[in-house]
This record gives structure tokens, sequence and C-alpha cells, in this order.
């Protein structure tokens, strides 16, 4: 065992050696270490959560589907509620074109009366019906304000 080569190596051997099991030691302790934190973090539901299912775990189950069943009935009623504004949206803006366009009506009725007719030229119709309240309360003086749409 005089051998230099050998002590070199068992001594290469022990070091390794030595260095694994500190590095094994440092890896349980930090890991250790790093649950108690993550024990420390864990908030009490998500430890309730924990406790539920270390006790039953076929009721945690039946629990969770429970959840799942009454948020997707939440989801579907926001679906709803969506769509009922999408419809609500659609009809306003349907309303809003057809006052737009009845509008461009009487305005294209009152620049071809200009200087030939000598009265305003009314909106006539379903544009009086959709016009009622926009009508200058100065022709109303003249002439009484058309029947507003039922709502």
């Amino acid at each position: 065992m005089s051998d230099p080569e050998t002590i070199r190596t068992a001594i290469s051997t022990a070091g390794a050696i030595l260095i694994a099991l500190f590095g094994a030691w440092g890896t349980v302790f930090g890991v250790r270490r790093a649950r108690r934190r993550r024990r420390a973090e864990v908030s009490d539901e998500e430890q309730e959560a924990v406790a539920r299912w270390s006790a039953d775990p076929g009721q945690f189950v039946k629990d969770v589907l429970e959840s799942n069943k009454q948020m997707q009935a939440e989801v579907k009623s926001y679906r709803d509620e969506v769509k009922a504004l999408r419809d609500e949206l659609g009809a306003f803006k349907q309303e809003d074109r057809r006052f737009r366009t009845a509008l461009a009506r009487w305005v294209g009725q009152i620049m071809n009366a200009w200087g030939v007719e000598p009265e305003m030229p009314y909106p006539e119709g379903e544009d009086a019906v959709t016009l009622a309240d926009v009508i200058p309360s100065a022709l109303e003086a003249t002439r009484p304000r058309p029947p507003r749409p039922a709502q």
C-alpha cells in the first residue's frame, strides 16, 4: 500500500464519499426546511381540505364533484345573462338603426322642401312614431306631437 497511486485513489474515494454524505445530508435538510416553510404558507382552507381528504377520500371527491356542478350552474347562469344582454344590445342597435334611418329621411325631406314649400315637412307614418321624442317643441305648437310607441 505504499504505492502513491493507491494512496491517492483511497483519499479521493474517501473524499468523494464524504462529499456525497454531506450532499445527501444537505439535501435532506433542505427538503425538510422547504416542507416546513410550505406547511407554514398553506392556507387554512388547504389544510382543511387535506384533513378532509385524509379522513374520507370518497366524501371529499363527492364534495368536489358537487362543487363542480354548482360552478357549472353558475357559469350557465352567467352565459344566460350574457346572452340576454347581447339580445338587448341587438334590439338597441336595431332601434338605433331605425331611428337614424327615419331621421335621415326627415332631414332629406326638409332639405328637399327648403325654399320650395312654405311649411316645414313633418315625418310621416312609421317615421313619425320613431321620431316622436325628437321633434322640436317649436314645431309642436303648429302641429301636435305624433303618438309615442307603446313600450
